[in-house]
């Protein structure tokens, strides 16, 4: 099974909500992907935040369980595809993890990717919910036609 990784700054924000975004859709769609997620700046086993649950339960979607992970303790070469949220993330991506460009993904990048929604109201947090279901969309038709079977 092809693994794709979804990287944020902290991992309890971001990219925990596309993790569980992108395995709905995935599901839906019969990609094939296995998701997971992780943080350039974070401590493993960090909750989810308040409002990233919030909002995810908002549609139907759990992360009570999510677990931050911190991406130095992953192997990079065990994924198809990385998932960034800004040009930062890449940025890195390349220049601290050694991981090649071909291989990062900015979300959301036709628009400057995916804002941080750190500290803000649950208002934010819906947004940026938001934008990311969009942006996976855009991501999910893409892989469909790049890896589809």
């Amino acid at each position: 099974m092809k693994k794709i990784l979804f990287v944020c700054t902290g991992n309890t924000c971001r990219s925990p909500m596309a993790e569980v975004i992108f395995r709905k859709i995935s599901m839906e769609k019969g990609l094939g992907f296995e998701a997971q997620s992780a943080g350039i700046c974070t401590i493993t086993g960090l909750p989810a935040s308040q409002n990233s649950t919030l909002a995810m339960e908002e549609i139907g979607v759990d992360l009570k369980q999510f677990c931050s992970t911190d991406i130095s303790e992953l192997n990079l070469q065990d994924y198809a595809l990385i998932a960034v949220m800004t040009e930062e993330h890449r940025r890195m991506l390349t220049n601290v993890f050694g991981v090649d460009e071909e291989r990062i993904y900015i979300l959301g990048g036709d628009s400057g990717g995916i804002s941080d929604p750190y500290g803000g109201s649950l208002g934010v947090y819906r947004q940026t919910r938001d934008e990311i279901k969009e942006a996976i969309e855009i991501l999910t038709g893409r892989l469909c036609d790049d890896f589809g079977d």
